[in-house]
């Protein structure tokens, strides 16, 4: 599937209008015509469910994430997916990258990797709620995406990452309550 969802959006998805957006309404259309795509060419597709659905689309009992890269913008660090939602997935993730460039107006280029097969040079677990799959840098995870682990050798890492990261979350923790029980308010 992800070698015809990627065939499909490159021979399809063009650059939308984006007269007057930013960024973000850009990334929005992209999203939003890559859904239009999939609809005319796959069977079984299905909308999210909600706004905070693991997916922007389903195909058949596949989650099809988004992820839109604007190249012309120098830093990004963009979120994937919950580790706590990840340990329950369900049913299989496609992670739909489409590269564009807003100032040149282009499409560079789509490409869909399973979640799995997401190269861990570029991940990080960062402290958002229970915490959170993260690129740390969109651009060079671009020139190496794909890992080499096998599926098992990247849970394998996913529960080492996560059980490091929960070891800080602690030690942060004690440390703020050491402040607030050493605090002492002087008087204004």
């Amino acid at each position: 599937m992800k070698n015809e969802l990627t065939k499909v959006l490159s021979e399809n998805l063009r650059f939308p209008d984006s007269k007057n957006l930013q960024q973000r309404g850009i990334a929005d259309k992209i999203e939003d015509a890559c859904n239009e795509i999939i609809k005319q060419h796959f069977d079984d597709v299905k909308d999210a469910t909600s706004n905070r659905s693991i997916e922007d689309i389903s195909i058949g009992n596949v989650y099809v994430d988004h992820k839109s890269s604007d190249v012309s913008r120098k830093f990004k660090m963009p979120n994937m997916i919950s580790i706590d939602r990840l340990k329950k997935l369900d049913r299989p993730l496609i992670y739909n990258f489409i590269v564009y460039d807003s100032k040149e107006k282009t499409i560079v280029r789509t490409f869909a990797l399973d979640v799995y097969e997401l190269n861990w040079d570029h991940l990080k677990i960062q402290n958002l709620g229970k915490g959170q799959l993260q690129i740390v840098n969109m651009a060079k995870f671009l020139e190496s995406p794909t890992t080499t682990m096998t599926k098992q050798q990247w849970l394998d890492k996913l529960k080492v990452q996560a059980i490091a990261f929960y070891k800080k979350v602690q030690r942060d923790a004690e440390k703020r309550q050491n402040e607030w029980l050493n605090y002492k308010q002087d008087s204004v």
